[in-house]
Formats: C-alpha cells, sequence, structure tokens
C-alpha cells in the first residue's frame, strides 16, 4: 500500500472513529445556517437531524471504501427522508440545502485530518472527487422520494377537493366531520366565498392549464377541481378582495397563458356566498356569468348589465313575447344603432345625433319610423325598455 492509499485509509479510519464528532459539526452547521431548521424547536427534530447525520459519515465511508456512489438499499435511509420531509411540508431546496452544507462539512473534516503533506494533499483531493459522488447519488434519491410523496399527497388532495365540491354542488349539508375536511383542504365551513367556473373554450382538451392558471394567485385560489370540461374554484373573499378583485387576478392569471400557451381562457364569478352551503348556488350565478366572459376574459356576475343578464337567460316563453315588428328593427343595423345611442344619452336627441353624427332631424325620423313599424314608440321609456331588450334577444336568435 503506498504512503498516499495509507492516508486515505487513515482518514476514513479517523472519520469512523469520529462519526459523533463529526456528525454533530453537521447538524450544528445545518442548523445554524438553514433558517427552517433553525426555526424548528422541537427537540426531536434536532435528535433526528443529529440520527441523519450520523447516517451520512458512515454512507460516505463506505462509498469512498468501495469507490461507487450508494445505490439500493444503501440510499433507504434518504429516501425515507427525502419522504417524511415531503409530508411535514419542507421546501426541497431547503432539504437540498442542507445536504450541501453536509458535503462541506465533509469536505473540511477531510482537509483537516488529511494534512498538508503531499500525500495528505493527494488523499484529500481524492477524497474530495468522493464529496461529489456521494453528494450526487444522496441529492438524486433524495429529491426524487419527495416528488413522489408530495405527488401522492397532491392526488390524495385532488381527490378529497372533488369529492367535497360534488357534494356541494349536490346540495349535501356540511356536519362536523364534513367541515374539518374542508378546512384541511383550505377551506373555512364558515367563511365567505366566490366560486370560479372556467372553461378553455375551444380547447377543451387543455383544461389542465385552465386549472393550472386559477393556481397562479395561491392566495386567492387554494382549491381548485378539474371537473368534466371545466375547472372550479372556491375563492374565499374578505373585507378588501370581493368579486371584481378576484376577476381582476383571474384576468392576470388568463393573459399569462394565453401569451405563454395561446390558451383562450374564459371564467365567469358567482356573487358573495354565505358557508359552504352556498356554493351550490355560486356554481350556478358563475356558469351564468360565463355565458357573458369573451375570449381570455372573465366576467363577474356582478358586473353584468341587469338587461342583457335577462336577455341571456330568458326562456323560451320570452323569446315569444318579443313582437315580429320589434323583432324586424332590432335585426335593422341603422335603426338598432340609433336605438342604442338613442338609451345610452338618455333619450336626448340632440346628443343621440351627435354620437351618431347625423342631423337631429334625422333621429327624429328614424324613432318615427321605428314607432310606425313596430307599435312600440321609443320615446316612451317602457317602449324603448321594450325594443332594447327585443334586441337583446334577437342576438340569441338565428338571423332572418
Amino acid at each position: 500500500m503506498t504512503s498516499h492509499n495509507s492516508t486515505v485509509a487513515a482518514v476514513l479510519e479517523r472519520m469512523e472513529a469520529d462519526v459523533e464528532a463529526i456528525a454533530r459539526r453537521m447538524a450544528a452547521a445545518t442548523r445554524a445556517e438553514v433558517a427552517e431548521y433553525a426555526a424548528i424547536r422541537d427537540p426531536a427534530f434536532a435528535v433526528e437531524v443529529m440520527a441523519h447525520a450520523r447516517e451520512h459519515v458512515h454512507g460516505y465511508v463506505r462509498c469512498a471504501r468501495t469507490g461507487r456512489p450508494p445505490v439500493g438499499a444503501e440510499l433507504d435511509f434518504v429516501r425515507e427522508r427525502g419522504a417524511q420531509r415531503a409530508r411535514e411540508l419542507l421546501a426541497l431546496e431547503t432539504l437540498l440545502e442542507a445536504y450541501l452544507i453536509g458535503q462541506r462539512t465533509t469536505w473540511e473534516v477531510v482537509v483537516e485530518l488529511a494534512g498538508d503533506s503531499a500525500e495528505g494533499l493527494r488523499a484529500a483531493q481524492e477524497l474530495t472527487a468522493v464529496t461529489f459522488t456521494y453528494t450526487h447519488a444522496i441529492n438524486l434519491a433524495l429529491a426524487a422520494a419527495y416528488v413522489r410523496e408530495r405527488q401522492a399527497i397532491a392526488s390524495q388532495s385532488e381527490r378529497g377537493r372533488r369529492d367535497l365540491i360534488d357534494h356541494l354542488l349536490a346540495g349535501g349539508d356540511v356536519d362536523a366531520p364534513r367541515a374539518r375536511r374542508a378546512e384541511a383542504l383550505g377551506l373555512r365551513s364558515d367563511g365567505q366565498h366566490v366560486v370560479v367556473v372556467a372553461t378553455a373554450g375551444p380547447d377543451a382538451d387543455r383544461l389542465g392549464l385552465v386549472e393550472q392558471a386559477l393556481r397562479l394567485d395561491d392566495r386567492a385560489n387554494s382549491f381548485v377541481v378539474a371537473r368534466n370540461d371545466e375547472a372550479i374554484a372556491v375563492v374565499p373573499i374578505y373585507a378588501r378582495r370581493g368579486p371584481v378583485e378576484v376577476r381582476a387576478a383571474i384576468e392576470r392569471a388568463a393573459a399569462t397563458v394565453a401569451r405563454s400557451h395561446g390558451l383562450e381562457l374564459r371564467a365567469g364569478i358567482s356573487s358573495a356566498c354565505d358557508g359552504l352551503p352556498e356554493v351550490a348556488r355560486g356554481y350556478a350565478e358563475a356558469r351564468r356569468a360565463l355565458r357573458h366572459a369573451a375570449p381570455a376574459a372573465a366576467v363577474a356576475l356582478e358586473e353584468v348589465p341587469l338587461v342583457d343578464y335577462l336577455a341571456e337567460h330568458a326562456d323560451e316563453g320570452a323569446l315569444r313575447l318579443v313582437p315580429a315588428a320589434a323583432a324586424t328593427i332590432a335585426r335593422d343595423d341603422v335603426m338598432a344603432a340609433t336605438l342604442r345611442a338613442y338609451a345610452d344619452c338618455d333619450m336626448n336627441v340632440a346628443r343621440a345625433a351627435e354620437r351618431l353624427v347625423v342631423h337631429p332631424n334625422t333621429v327624429h325620423y328614424r324613432l318615427r319610423r321605428v314607432a310606425e313599424a313596430s307599435g312600440r314608440d321609443p320615446r316612451r321609456f317602457g317602449d324603448l325598455l321594450d325594443l332594447l331588450m327585443a334586441m337583446r334577444l334577437n342576438e340569441r336568435s338565428p338571423k332572418a
């Protein structure tokens, strides 16, 4: 055995003999430098970190002696810790930072034990390479186990959210056990919420992107479920955040997915719901609001003009109430534009003429023609309202 190999063997023997001291140093550095670790005061956590540090010292020594990275069952202790920290909701970057501090501590110990002789420097160089090999293997195992556990947790949570939304939309009651489950999923059973219904328009196969878009503002949309051909969010609201503010946040998300994926997200937002039992009502409202949303836009129900809402949701009976002559006027672009301008200008002929860029006498003439043809005099408020409603309803019917 060369003096160089003898020095490597001696360093590894010293590391095995001093495992407690090295593990303590590694654990102390991690607790001192990783803020999330330092914030945990539970004594059991400190014991866990110390025990895990010991396992890493033994794992590193075994890696250096065999000349290969740890594999198979040798990495089980790392996988178990990754899954555990995922369940405890520690961030993956926090765990990786802790492991890098462990690598640095190991390297510092190697350099100190090898000394500064020529043989020691060569031994330290060889063992430093081992720290990279070892850390690469354990980081991959840690990350893979962490991600698998988080995916399993997310899948379980998704099933819970879907079961809850199905129950609420069916009008089911919210008893104490279900209220606790709702709280665990991010919904206060007695809080105020709005319901959001969003779709991908013609890109129904891209519903997953819609669901992700509703999660872009995590503070607003912690409860999101993909269901059939739509994504549903139940969003908490409070004093300074109501349906209009939720609509603005969703439109920002819609703009993001439009830029990055060319997706035309459309969404409708309900009025405020008091407690989870009103979610079914909110869902129905959100779907109605959705019918008023343009591509890549969101609409809050409270922002929909009443006339537009009534026209959009009128039944077949309402459509039959529209006189045929009034429907004919509604299909005349010139007359329809005149009626809209006249209504928008508060039935002021002079202002309507200015908006239409015609003489006031032209507006008077057109209004008389409307009255003669339809039997509804637009200079009377009630008749004007009937005509405007006929125009809205006409937009829902096939053109003649």
